[in-house]
């Protein structure tokens, strides 16, 4: 910010002998080229020299016209009280009843679903490595490990057989665990590219620590010094470090994989490779709060670039839909369709990522399905807060009441009608082989309301990621109730002793599958969007 505009309106009675808030830090630039930053807590505010300077005077004793002699130069009283209020606007004036930000504690909740527990504050005791993360900095070694990931996507392309195998096929509990370990020991590594990054341009991590984020546990390492460096590409640098270290290790990992012999040692190489290749790549998306969105704001040099792209998205949807006026956060065109992105992209990420489990987590019974609904309920409250955001900016754009009615009314009539669109409504379940034929198996409060002589039954691979189909079939009668290893349900090899209670109807082969057990898809007709949502969220609750 700046103090070059004046603005007529009285200054609020605390910032007429203004006086910074209490904690408020001032940190002058970290080289030539830098910027001034003013911080309170975890906040990093970037200010002119000017205004850095004024900042050092407020001490609660000098009112506007004071403050502009000391200042000199071209400063009025106007232009101290336009600063002085911009600075209350960001919380840096005390208000007579702020107080100093409290040291975080170990435990912190980043919402929606983020749990950080700090174990280390390393402080300055890091920044004695910064020679070494120059040394490991250098061109050579960075283009190392860029080779290194191109190479491990070939040696995964060259293994392709193998590693659909692994993909579509059931994993031992050993292999499971040596993936979630690796991947674990991959995002702390991550983080501590992070860390050497801005130890490497003189900053330094304030906290260290583990996480639950959406939980799975991971290691966190807190950069936000990146703020204070003086170049954006050093800033750019900083967060897209933790991709490039995890690349590295998913193409170290595949090349590794490549000349072992079938068996699980290889398969958890090769679950650790697409893992992190997956993970690093979701990490450069720059329409989540992530390191790709970190990169994008560095670069471009706009604070809060997502939160003031998508305010500028959702005035743009109220003006086209409501009319009215309203004021742009943002003059640039393109940041509009980028908030626009910003809005859609988590909606998307979060169906398509129940569109890959919802099969598996209906498997599962109530608990599964439980987990489904937390996630849509999730997207439903996403998306509920976005409509709540843009009916407040409606008001205060002063639509025409008519016009509101209008519309409103008929995205209601559309919404209504979506509920009763047909869709295709299946039921998810398994089969297993017996002495007597095979027989479809349902775990005890599926859905079987809808399940009939004839219908046609999709028989798939039960694997953790993929899922080819292996045969089909036709529903028959009712079999006993009787039990099912739990491998049918879930894409884990136990022995049969770990077995389910099921429901069982025979099965009339079509195509006779190429695994003894597997998981089977019953085509139960079309029925209004509405109750499939209830026979799959709402039902298996319900007494």
């Amino acid at each position: 910010m700046s103090a070059t505009t004046a603005s007529p309106a009285a200054p609020a009675a605390h910032t007429q002998r203004p006086n910074r808030a209490p904690g408020t830090e001032i940190h002058p630039p970290m080289g030539d080229g830098g910027t001034w930053v003013l911080q309170r807590g975890p906040r990093y505010i970037r200010v002119s020299p000017d205004v850095a300077g004024l900042a050092r005077h407020l001490d609660g004793e000098r009112d506007h016209p004071e403050l502009a002699r000391l200042m000199g130069g071209t400063w009025s009283p106007a232009m101290v009280g336009f600063a002085v209020r911009r600075l209350d606007e960001l919380g840096l004036i005390d208000d007579g009843a702020m107080k100093a930000p409290r040291r975080e504690g170990r435990f912190k909740m980043a919402p929606p679903f983020t749990f950080q527990f700090t174990l280390l504050r390393p402080g300055r005791a890091m920044q004695s490595l910064q020679p070494l993360f120059v040394r490991l900095g250098n061109r050579y070694l960075i283009g190392a490990a860029l080779l290194t990931a191109l190479a491990g996507l070939a040696a995964l392309a060259a293994q392709h057989t193998y590693v659909e195998g692994a993909l579509s096929g059931p994993l031992s509990p050993l292999t499971y665990l040596g993936v979630l370990a690796g991947l674990i020991a991959g995002t702390s590594i991550h983080e501590l590219g992070h860390a050497a990054t801005l130890i490497r341009y003189g900053g330094r991590p304030s906290r260290i620590g583990i996480m639950l984020f959406y939980l799975m546990p991971a290691f966190f390492c807190d950069v936000s010094d990146a703020w204070r460096l003086p170049r954006r590409r050093q800033r750019v640098h900083v967060a897209l470090a933790g991709p490039a270290v995890q690349t590295f290790l998913a193409g170290a990992a595949a090349l590794a994989a490549w000349p072992l012999a079938d068996g699980g040692p290889r398969t958890t190489l090769v679950f650790f490779a697409l893992g992190s290749y997956v993970t690093g790549l979701l990490n450069l998306l720059p329409f989540i709060k992530l390191d790709g969105y970190i990169a994008l704001m560095s670069h471009a040099d706009i604070p809060y670039l997502r939160d003031r792209a998508i305010t500028d998205a959702r005035r743009a949807i109220a003006r086209l839909l409501f009319g009215g006026h309203y004021a742009r956060e943002l003059t640039t065109r393109w940041t509009t369709w980028y908030g626009l992105a910003c809005m859609v992209f988590p909606l998307y990420l979060l169906s398509t990522a129940l569109r890959l489990w919802i099969d598996l987590l209906r498997r599962g019974g109530w608990i599964g399905v439980g987990l489904a609904a937390c996630g849509l309920s999730y997207g439903l409250y996403f998306l509920g807060r976005g409509v709540r955001r843009l009916a407040g900016e409606v008001r205060a754009a002063e639509a025409g009441r008519l016009r509101v009615a209008g519309v409103t009314g008929a995205l209601a009539a559309l919404a209504t009608a979506l509920l009763f669109l047909p869709v295709p409504h299946t039921v998810s379940a398994a089969y297993v082989t017996r002495a007597d034929g095979v027989e479809l198996v349902l775990l005890d409060g599926a859905d079987t309301d809808r399940i009939r002589p004839g219908q046609q039954v999709t028989l798939t691979a039960n694997g953790p990621v993929l899922h080819p189909t292996t045969g089909s079939a036709t529903v028959g009668a009712a079999a006993p109730d009787g039990t099912a290893p739990l491998s049918s349900f879930f894409p884990i090899a136990l022995p049969e002793a770990y077995a389910l209670p099921v429901t069982g109807y025979r099965l009339t082969l079509e195509r006779v599958p190429d695994e003894p057990t597997g998981a089977a898809e019953v085509h139960t007709g079309s029925l209004p969007l509405w109750e499939v949502a209830h026979r799959t969220y709402l039902s298996p609750f319900l007494p």
